[in-house]
């Protein structure tokens, strides 16, 4: 797993409810490749809107038009870019 200071930047599984950031890039291509299919690509915007109360089901929205619902493992894999 890689940190927040690591080339590329920070997972969307460490992501705060209202936290936003722009994906920067995949750390595995299986699961990319489906994300993508839905139209989650790098350089959207992606913000979390909630997490189940255990943490493993995340709720995010994706340039602002439409929701998905990712296990945290998936979530780990989305390295994002944080908005100030």
């Amino acid at each position: 797993m890689m940190n927040s200071t690591a080339p590329g930047g920070k997972p969307a599984d460490q992501m705060r409810p209202g936290q936003a950031g722009i994906i920067a890039r995949f750390e595995d291509m299986v699961i990319a490749g489906k994300l993508m299919a839905m139209g989650v690509l790098p350089e959207a915007r992606i913000e979390l809107v909630s997490r189940n109360a255990l943490g493993y089901t995340l709720i995010y929205r994706v340039n602002g038009r439409f929701k998905i619902a990712l296990r945290k493992d998936e979530a780990r894999t989305i390295l994002i870019a944080l908005e100030a």
